[in-house]
Order: structure tokens, then sequence, then C-alpha cells
């Protein structure tokens, strides 16, 4: 059996896709004989076998339990690989340190922290922090893990010895349920965190814009200080503002129900690596508008869903010509776009490639 200690800076819901990631990838391995320890310093209440280091209230989750709790979990449950999730807090930092110290193989995953439009937010900051502080420890990583081309293109500017292996981000195939459909309303979906990355600012103006008829925007997403600007933009249109909603959070059936009944979910992100909102509508037959800058395959476009560059010109388009689509075509757009995540993106046609990777470090 192998073990494998994931440090993730951010087990709760309110980390995003990086939860669904870990979480899946988890519970996947563990049908292959691996047993998986997540060390975090927030989770929820349902994760039992989380550990967590109280430091989510600090700065750069700086606490000297990091190194304790890394240190005592390696030796009592004998970890064979540390998994490091992220790239810019000190838990990824110490963790790297303790595994090159402590000769224990180690990945790095980055999950899209390090692709150019990220780098550009606090870029000096960034750059002075990567190039003296991690790079020569992330540098001697096992093997460093990309989700998409365009990632790994980037890692290898950054790694230029590195082993870098890449593996999409996947989703598990779902049943159909019947008792999740309910056509009641037409509405464009975006669900994820509020960020100015995710281009929601976009979302916004183009749907104002185009102010269709009989047809909502509703937007679902924790509630933080960027709400404000968005609905800033909102006021100083003539829009009704009855016709975008902002609903809050909204987890696991609420979540599903939500996609499922939306007639097109709109993921406009300026940077992202797959995104797993877009797999998991395009698993739940909803056509999906997102963006080159996912990185997801080219054929997307191809297969029932849109790629495009996140400006309002080509937002627009796309969502003029969705919202021109018969209740048929929809239906038959997202039966396309089920169909190729299913053959590019499921657990189900991929695990061996984590089970590969895993072997190879060990």
């Amino acid at each position: 059996m192998i073990k494998i200690l994931h440090i993730v800076e951010n087990y709760s819901f309110s980390s995003g896709g990086i939860r669904t990631v870990v979480k899946n990838l988890t519970e996947e391995l563990s049908n292959e004989n691996y047993t998986s320890f997540i060390l975090t310093s927030r989770k929820e209440k349902e994760d039992k076998s989380a550990y967590v280091v109280n430091s989510d209230k600090k700065p750069w989750l700086y606490s000297k339990e990091w190194k304790v709790k890394i240190h005592e979990i390696c030796s009592e449950k004998k970890i064979d690989c540390i998994h490091i999730h992220g790239t810019w807090m000190f838990p990824q930092f110490i963790a790297a340190k303790y595994a090159i110290k402590n000769n224990i193989p180690f990945i790095i995953t980055a999950h899209g922290m390090f692709e150019p439009w990220l780098w550009e937010q606090g870029k000096f900051k960034k750059k002075f922090y990567f190039n003296f502080f991690t790079k020569k420890y992330f540098s001697k990583a096992t093997v460093v893990h990309s989700i998409t081309g365009e990632e790994t293109k980037n890692l290898k500017k950054l790694f230029i010895n590195g082993n870098i292996e890449e593996i999409p981000n996947l989703i598990k195939e779902q049943k159909e349920d019947l008792n999740l459909i309910d056509k009641k309303e037409k509405y464009i979906l975006y669900i994820g965190r509020l960020d100015e990355k995710k281009g929601i600012d976009l979302l916004i103006k183009s749907f104002i814009k185009i102010n269709p008829k009989n047809v909502k925007l509703k937007i679902a997403g924790e509630f933080n200080v960027y709400k404000n600007n968005l609905e800033k933009i909102i006021e100083s249109s003539n829009i009704d503002s009855n016709n975008i909603e902002f609903l809050g959070f909204v987890e696991a059936e609420a979540k599903h129900k939500l996609i499922k009944n939306a007639f097109v979910l709109a993921a406009p992100s300026h940077s992202e690596v797959i995104g797993m909102v877009n797999l998991e509508a395009a698993i739940l037959k909803t056509p999906v508008i997102t963006t080159y800058q996912t990185g997801l395959n080219k054929l997307w476009k191809e297969n029932g869903g849109f790629l495009i560059n996140p400006n309002q010109k080509e937002l627009i388009s796309s969502l003029e010509e969705v919202l021109k689509w018969s209740k048929e075509k929809q239906i038959e757009q997202g039966e396309k776009l089920y169909n190729f995540v299913l053959e590019k993106y499921t657990w189900k046609n991929r695990i061996e490639d984590w089970k590969k990777l895993y072997k190879s470090v060990l």
C-alpha cells in the first residue's frame, strides 16, 4: 500500500476547485490500494481524516506547527510520498524543505498559480519570493505535475531541468438524476469564487449589453468584498437588477441542480487550469462557454462547448449565439460536450496516469 501526504493550504469549500481536485484524487486512489492523508489550515466538518494546522489567520499561513505536524504524520504513517498543492504559502515551502532534508520523494502541483496572468498580479513580490525562497527547493521536486499543455510550457521555463508530467483535472461520471431537472426558468449561470481573475465583470457587462428578454444571469459563489465591485457595475447600468441574481455559496445537490438546469454555464476566466466547474457542467450535459486560457483541449469548441478569449466582444457573440438556440439544440450540444468530457477527462479513463506517476517517484 502506497501512503501519500497531501499538503493543501486550504481544504475548505472556500478554496474552490482545489478542494474538488484533491478530494476526487484521494477518493479515486483509495480504490487502487493508496492511502491518503491531508494536512491543511482549513477543512470542513465532514473531513474526518484531514489534519489541521491552526494558521489560517496568520500572514503567509506561517506556523512552526506545520513542520511538527508534517514530521509526525510522516513518521507515524510511514509516508512514501509528499504531494504539495499550490506554491505561494509557508506550508508548501516548509513541506518541500522537509521532504528534501528527509529524502522523501515529493510532487508539486501548482494548480495554475504560475500562469502568466497571475504572475502579473503582484509581479515583483512573487518573482522575489520565487527566486530567493522557493525555487531552490521546488526545483528538486521528484515530479512537477502540470494540468494543461500551456501550464507545461510555462513550468518548463521556470524549472529548466525539472521532471514535468502532465495529467489534466478529471471528473467522476454522473448517473443521470431526473430529480435534478426543473426547467422553470431560462438562465445563464456563473458558479465559482467571486474573484477578478474569473472574468465575472466581463460576464455582467456582456449580459447588460445584450439585456435578453426572459433570461436571467445567476451568479453563485461565496460573498466577499469583490461582490461590491460587481454590484456597482449593475447599479451604474439601466438593467432591471432583478435579472441578475447573486445566490451566495451553493453545494452538493443544490449545486448540481443549479448547473443541470442552466441553459448555459459561462466561465470567462482570465487564468485557469481546466477549471473544475467546466467539467462539472459538461458531465451534467450543460453547454459551457469558457476561455482558451483554461487550457482545455481545443476540440472542446467542436464538441458542444465554446472557447473564447476573455473579452466582451467574444463573450457577447457567444452568448447571443447560445440564446438563439432552440431547447432541442441546447440538449444536443450538452450531449456532445458530455461525450467529449467522458472520453478525455474522466477518472475511469485516466486513473492509470496517476498510478503510473506515483509509482515513478518511489
